[in-house]
């Protein structure tokens, strides 16, 4: 990693997510609800896996009465960038099995690819992105693939201005909705900062799921209107133009380069590998996550993501990643 050309994303705090079943992380068809989870891990008994703790802000978040109490069935949010094309980011990004660090970023036509020479230096090259189902890597096991949906957004009420969510997926349906409905807001709104929105749950149906129905994240205004949601828009945005506060996210951050995407990837592997995939990701020369948290000690050693990726691609000692939870 070029440590003079580190890319610089937003301070994410915590995960937003569609709970389902059949997921390592969140346990045993399709749950309605979202799940909101911290960066770290819960200490767990036995011999189960780690699974990302609850966020505080959970409690506030729950349904408190009807059907649906005890659960998260929408969130209201705010944007973090004013721009869709900023806002909503979707790339394929593969993991060495076993090693569970990343190997390869692409976007479905070009990829950045690591790899290892003879005298054992490392070099990333482009190559061609088929996706997953053609990929060489993926087809001769030397790495599992998944699709990464990200979307930064404050919380209404999250006490600290300077950390965003991440609301996190592999599902192209997802992906689909929230960039029409960004590309909407942005047009409608004049950007993105400071609409009123919340995220919400809806379902669909397809032969991929054997036509029953799965839930989907996408957004709604919360508001009683689309002029009262303008409204408050202009209101937040005079205010903090008053008061002589940048409202430009989206020139504060920004992923450059040819493999910058991979380098980010690479910065936050293992928060993206628990919770987009299988087993719990971990740096090469580190215990098991779950060993380490079923005896609270044990701390992990903290190679460079650089470092552990040129290993990767020669030999690793973790376990392969089990398969990306079904979400379409």
């Amino acid at each position: 990693m070029n440590l003079s050309n580190i890319p610089v994303t937003p301070h994410i705090e915590g995960f937003i997510k569609v709970g389902y079943e059949n997921d390592p992380l969140f346990g045993g068809g399709t749950r309605r609800e979202f799940v909101v989870t911290a960066r770290h891990h819960e200490v767990v008994e036995g011999d189960s896996d780690p699974k990302l703790a609850p966020h505080p802000i959970t409690d506030s978040l729950k349904e408190k009465t009807g059907e649906n109490e005890g659960k998260i069935m929408e969130i209201p949010i705010r944007l973090f960038f004013g721009k869709a094309a900023t806002a909503l980011t979707i790339q394929y990004q593969a993991y060495s099995t076993p090693g569970n660090v990343p190997v390869c970023a692409g976007n479905g036509k070009t990829a950045m690819r690591t790899t290892r020479s003879a005298d054992n230096t490392t070099t990333k090259s482009e190559v061609a992105c088929p996706g997953p189902g053609l990929c060489d890597l993926v087809q001769n096991g030397h790495a599992s693939c998944v699709r990464q949906v990200r979307l930064p957004v404050q919380i209404k009420g999250q006490p600290n201005p300077l950390t965003a969510f991440e609301v996190r997926t592999s599902s192209i349906n997802t992906y689909r909705a929230l960039r029409a409905q960004l590309q909407l807001v942005e047009k409608r709104f004049g950007g993105l900062r400071h609409v009123p929105l919340k995220l919400v749950l809806w379902q669909a149906s397809n032969e991929a799921s054997g036509f029953a129905p799965f839930s989907l994240a996408q957004l709604a205004l919360d508001a009683k209107s689309e002029v009262e949601a303008l409204q408050e828009a202009r209101r937040l945005r005079q205010e903090e133009a008053d008061a002589g506060l940048c409202d430009d996210f989206d020139s504060a951050f920004g992923i450059e380069g040819e493999d910058a995407a991979f380098e980010a990837a690479a910065l936050d592997f293992q928060a993206a590998r628990d919770f987009l995939g299988g087993g719990p990701a971990r740096r090469l020369g580190t215990e098991s996550p779950a060993t380490a948290l079923r005896a609270k000690s044990a701390p992990m050693t903290r190679l460079g993501a650089g470092a552990a990726i040129a290993s990767a691609v020669l030999q690793s000692t973790a376990a392969a990643p089990a398969a990306e939870p079904a979400e379409t």
